[in-house]
């Protein structure tokens, strides 16, 4: 058991250690190497995955957040999704383009991103919902100055939700609830930001898909759609879309106040998929050291999550970086330099560290260069 921490989805004292989750080296949310000693838990009653908020995981907190810089090596610009093909887009556009179909783009509303970071949502925002007043909560106003240069922008607020006077057609948070010690009391401090007819949209990773997404230092929560579902109805919410395909391996939520409670989920596949998945990483870490071990020349493929998870393992081993976001190419990390698949050396080995998949297309689109990209084993 986990001692005096319940479950932060359905409240349950009823939390249950991971083996071996300890043992695998951590990654932070700006995608920087994080070194292991985290602990994982799940819900015996509902099978919720998360961490235990306690002072070990506030200190370690307190350390990324002082140091956070979020696409730092890609200039600030926001991460891409590729698709099948490898075509490159802004993760935001389906979102941004979601939300201002659904809040109506062409009337005026008032629209609060919490969490807003470094305003990379509010700027297509902006852009696609010129008539809305935005505005912005953080923890700080660090990033204030930038913020106000976005068209349309009224204010940032550093205070907690519950404090904000001001109500709002749409509240937005943006890849935030994962983060937050309490996401039973967020969801319900942002319903309350809401004008009458107002709706709460709210995007995650989907760790029900995602083994990578539990090695995210930073990430208290770890939501599949049915724990995200069972705690919005929770905190009074009345769920009017609920999916996962809007974007690749995340979870879209979009709410209205009022509603009824949805049935708790069962536990037992939840919990199957989390030690299956913290499994699969410990196995894909053993190959890619052998792979580093065995090549004449050793890179990892991409520098977002996955891929700076293993350097921090690897460090030593690795020589480059191949990424297929131009935005990064050319940069470096820790003198590491991040190349196109064109520049890879000839004769190179390079793992790729993403779902299998995944993995294969990627290693398909390369297939017949001077280069060895090496798949992760499978997740039967």
């Amino acid at each position: 058991m986990a001692g005096r921490f319940n479950c932060a989805i359905c409240g349950a004292d009823a939390l249950e250690a991971i083996e071996g989750f300890a043992e695998l080296p951590r990654v932070t949310s700006d995608c920087k190497p994080w070194p292991a000693g985290g602990s994982m838990n799940c819900c015996a009653a509902c099978g919720a995955i998360q961490k235990l908020p306690d002072a070990k995981w506030f200190g370690e907190i307190e350390q990324i957040y002082r140091d956070y810089q979020i696409y730092e090596l890609s200039g600030g610009s926001e991460q891409v999704i590729f698709s099948e093909a490898g075509v490159a887009a802004p993760r935001s556009k389906a979102l941004v383009d979601f939300i201002a179909a659904n809040a109506g783009a062409d009337r005026a509303g008032k629209l609060i991103d919490i969490g807003c970071g470094n305003g990379s949502q509010l700027k297509r925002l902006s852009a696609a919902m010129p008539r809305w007043r935005l505005y912005g909560s953080e923890l700080s106003d660090s990033v204030g100055a930038s913020l106000r240069k976005i068209p349309n922008f009224v204010e940032l607020y550093t205070r907690p939700a519950r404090d904000i006077l001001e109500r709002f057609d749409v509240v937005t948070m943006f890849h935030a609830l994962e983060h937050m010690p309490d996401p039973l009391a967020a969801l319900r401090d942002a319903a309350g930001l809401l004008n009458r007819g107002g709706r709460l949209f709210v995007e995650i990773p989907n760790a029900a898909i995602s083994p990578f997404d539990l090695l995210v230092a930073d990430h208290l929560l770890h939501f599949s759609p049915d724990h995200l579902g069972y705690l919005a109805s929770r905190a009074g919410l009345s769920i009017s879309i609920l999916r996962d395909d809007l974007v690749p391996k995340e979870i879209t939520l979009l709410a209205d106040p009022g509603g009824e409670l949805r049935a708790r989920p069962a536990p037992a596949a939840t919990m199957e998929i989390v030690r299956s998945n913290v499994a699969w990483l410990a196995a894909m870490l053993t190959e890619a050291r052998s792979a580093a071990g065995s090549a004449r020349k050793f890179g990892l493929f991409g520098t977002a999550i996955s891929g700076m998870w293993l350097y921090g393992a690897l460090r030593d081993k690795v020589s480059f970086f191949v990424d297929e976001d131009m935005s990064r190419v050319g940069n470096s990390y820790e003198g590491i330099p991040i190349l196109s698949p064109a520049q890879a050396p000839a004769g190179s080995t390079v793992f790729v560290p993403l779902l299998p998949e995944v993995a294969r297309r990627v290693a398909g689109r390369h297939a017949g260069s001077e280069v060895a990209y090496v798949e992760p084993p499978s997740r039967d």
